[in-house]
């Protein structure tokens, strides 16, 4: 996760699956320091299940080149 240093925008740039579970955590965490999780359990909810979705985009993403490999190995062998 980076600064966003364009000058026309704001913010932090998003370029993987982690980045996604990092802002999820941080901003998970402000919620829980601020003592609103009542208040803001439908966002908990959803930060939740877009950090799931990012795992689970990790996780494939590793399957496919575990799978590429053996494949690899099963061709020269």
């Amino acid at each position: 996760m980076t600064e966003n240093k364009k000058p026309k925008t704001r913010g932090i740039s998003i370029k993987s699956p982690r980045d996604v579970q990092k802002i999820c955590r941080r901003v998970i965490g402000a919620i829980f320091e601020g003592g609103t999780e009542v208040e803001d359990a439908q966002k908990i909810n959803q930060l939740c299940l877009t950090w799931l979705r990012a795992w689970e985009l990790l996780k494939v993403s590793d399957l496919e080149k575990r799978v590429i490999a053996l494949e690899n190995d099963r061709r020269r062998g």
